[in-house]
């Protein structure tokens, strides 16, 4: 059973050493594990490889491949240790059941006798996954890192990519989901070999749409390696938006072009021999305004929107030096001479410590508010049995008495803000003159904890889920964050060159006629 001590501190952080992977480097600690993996993991695999036209197309045939293309793995008493040591720790401390549709019971029935029977490394992978999917939290999975971190997606490798935040390196483009379940191309090189614009959408694989094809991907028994939402519609977006990253299972990719409004039918051939690596976030480019450099370790930068006295704060996460620089951030653009109003962009969080968010928050906030507290499970053998921690004067929003933002602020959120991020959005929440605009942030509301970390295997779980003091016993792991305007990108806004959320937000602080210009008392969100 996984201990961790002391609770207190580890939900007081919201910044646990999730790693996963090795580094020098103490100050990354606070990045997520699948983050990580995607800047620092080396692919390994000596496997074999196969015609993606020769790709199996039953269970049994995929069970084959499979088996051959990571081999035996560790003995079977140790998958069996590691099985039970995940099965167990979530069945008596992972706090986040409520709202969910799942057997536990039935799963680990389902599973621990086959696994018992002797299972290759890629079987093996492949049942962690599914455990760690029926959570559907983005904090919780247990992977065999072989097969999740070290294996390269390359033509007939079977292995599902979830997600696609961060450095992608598997499609060289990045997609978002559109309503319809198709995929936006957002940004693209010049010299993509499937030709790929802004404005143009994929469709799927050989007539049939993504939507479709990856549940029976999963069906079959494909391992999965990625990063998912926590709520539903969270966790179908990562799915959707990682359609171009599994290429190397299909023969042709279905696009339709934005310039020409023609469907074709491209062969996925030309992406072997091409590498291309691309900073996805889901944000376009604002004019006047700088993204951070992540790679010098910046992740919060500001600017005003060109042409306007609107301010813009990217905020990519809560560790490094972001609480100076958001600091930073709203000390220059808080004067009413500088701007008429203020854009917050969050729809790219990869979490870190919330109370780095406190003091440029306290320069927008006059007096301090109260905001939440976290839930841990008190009694193993009931998984709904939650107890509060009391530690809610912890994540007050200090507030600062002679500073005050009283003009408008949009907040942009979407899908890959994660735990921090979901947390610090949540905070503006408190804030009477925010709007947000987007759609729902990750849902991750808890606080992590390492299960398990060496050389094979690896293991985390959410260990405490946060609630609103407004609304104590609706815990906000799973739950959808509301947003005032929902809006995401469209095929021709990006076309142009245009972020349709920023212009929905640019639209809302121009049209603003005030509203309350000065906090009077604690806003319920």
């Amino acid at each position: 059973m996984a201990r961790i001590a002391p609770l207190s501190a580890l939900i007081l952080a919201l910044a646990l050493p999730v790693t996963g992977v090795a580094s020098d480097d103490p100050d990354s600690s606070w990045l997520p594990s699948w983050f990580r993996a995607q800047i620092e993991a080396e692919p390994t695999l000596p496997a074999p490889r196969i015609a993606v036209p020769d790709r199996p197309t039953s269970r049994d045939e995929w069970a084959q491949l499979i088996d051959e293309t990571w081999g035996e793995g560790r003995p079977t008493v140790d998958k069996l240790d590691f099985f039970h040591l995940f099965w167990d720790t979530i069945d008596q401390q992972f706090p986040c059941f409520q709202d969910l549709d799942v057997d536990w019971l039935a799963l680990r029935e389902a599973y621990r006798f086959e696994v018992a029977r002797g299972v290759s490394r890629g079987r093996f992978a492949a049942i962690m996954s599914r455990l760690s999917l029926a959570l559907m939290e983005a904090h919780t999975d247990a992977l065999v890192k072989e097969v999740a971190w070290r294996t390269p997606f390359e033509p007939g490798i079977p292995l599902l990519r979830v997600g696609a935040w961060g450095w992608i390196t598997e499609f060289g483009a990045c997609l978002t989901p559109l309503p319809d379940g198709s995929l936006l191309v957002y940004r693209a090189p010049d010299d993509h070999p499937l030709a790929l614009e802004p404005g143009d959408v994929v469709l799927g694989y050989e007539g049939r749409p993504w939507s479709q094809l990856y549940p029976e991907l999963l069906d079959y028994g494909l391992p999965a390696a990625g990063f998912w939402g926590s709520s539903p519609e969270t966790y179908e977006h990562a799915w959707l938006m990682a359609a171009g990253a599994n290429w190397h299972l299909f023969e042709t990719i279905d696009v339709l072009r934005h310039e020409t409004g023609e469907v074709v039918s491209l062969e996925t051939s030309p992406m072997a021999s091409w590498g291309y690596r691309l900073w996805c976030t889901e944000q376009l480019d604002v004019p006047g305004v700088v993204v951070p450099d992540y790679f010098q370790q910046q992740i919060v930068s500001w600017g005003i929107i060109e042409g306007t006295r609107i301010g813009y704060i990217y905020g990519w996460g809560w560790g490094w030096n972001a609480e100076q620089e958001f600091r930073d951030a709203v000390t220059a653009l808080l004067p009413p001479e500088v701007t008429d109003g203020l854009i917050i962009d969050f729809r790219f969080n990869l979490g870190g410590n919330l109370s780095l968010s406190n003091a440029g928050l306290a320069l927008l906030f006059d007096h301090p508010a109260a905001t939440i507290d976290f839930v841990t499970r008190c009694d193993p053998s009931d998984h709904l049995g939650l107890c509060e921690e009391g530690l809610f004067a912890q994540f007050v929003i200090p507030g600062d008495p002679g500073s005050f933002y009283d003009r408008p602020i949009a907040v942009l959120v979407g899908p890959g803000a994660v735990s921090s991020g979901d947390q610090v959005a949540l905070r503006l929440k408190f804030h009477p003159n925010a709007r947000f605009f987007g759609s729902s942030t990750n849902t991750s509301f808890n606080a992590p904890a390492v299960m398990h970390d060496e050389t094979d295997y690896y293991a985390q779980y959410a260990v405490a889920d946060a609630y609103l003091l407004t609304q104590p016993g609706e815990y906000l792991t799973h739950d959808p964050f509301p947003v005032d305007e929902a809006v995401w990108l469209t095929p021709d806004d990006v076309a142009a060159g245009r972020d349709s959320v920023v212009d929905a937000a640019v639209r809302w602080i121009r049209e603003s006629t005030g509203g309350p210009r000065r906090a009077g008392g604690r806003v319920s969100p």
